[in-house]
């Protein structure tokens, strides 16, 4: 299967490369990026192209999309976006992303994620797409309001990240 690409008015979506490994360290290298992230905070440029392999990998493996946010204007990557969890067999998959904090504020993570949704609910045949937010982070709960998202509830040490247990706040976009 190609890889889908999907663009938006001001974002080419596609798969992530090698070559934007130096795009991804400039923000996952950022203490404000991995707050909520379940990973650490990147040292390396290595850290980034094993995300960009693990990234790949599930898609080859039929587990999920992240496409690259290339800003057409500046040809860079400031952020990703896409699906994993994905349960064919229940027709659901998660929804994740992040953005480059020099690029928050701007409504780009919106904009990418309207034609990910529908390429969930049309190509996927997906019927759930789920997300799961730290209960601190307001501005990805703002996102998902805003794209209609219902807050499922507060899942309690649902996630252990970073040594500790985490809650996770769960929302819910059916395809009606």
């Amino acid at each position: 299967m190609m890889y889908p690409v999907l663009e938006t008015e001001r974002l080419l979506l596609r798969q992530l490369t090698p070559g934007d490994a130096e795009d991804l360290f400039e923000y996952f290298s950022q203490d404000e990026v991995m707050e909520y992230y379940d990973l650490e905070t990147f040292k390396t440029l290595e850290d980034a192209h094993n995300i960009i392999h693990h990234f790949n990998s599930e898609f080859e493996k039929g587990k999920g999309f992240r496409w690259a946010l290339e800003l057409k204007s500046e040809k860079k990557v400031i952020g990703t976006c896409g699906y994993h969890n994905w349960h064919q067999e229940h027709f659901r998959a998660e929804i994740g992303y992040e953005l480059n904090p020099k690029f928050w504020r701007n409504s780009y993570m919106k904009e990418a994620v309207l034609p990910i949704l529908t390429f969930g609910f049309e190509s996927m045949r997906l019927h759930r797409i789920d997300a799961f937010t730290d209960p601190a982070n307001i501005a990805s709960e703002k996102l998902l309001h805003s794209l209609n998202f219902k807050d499922e509830g507060i899942l309690r040490d649902y996630f252990f990240e970073k040594g500790r247990f985490v809650d996770a706040k769960i929302f819910g976009l059916i395809n009606e």
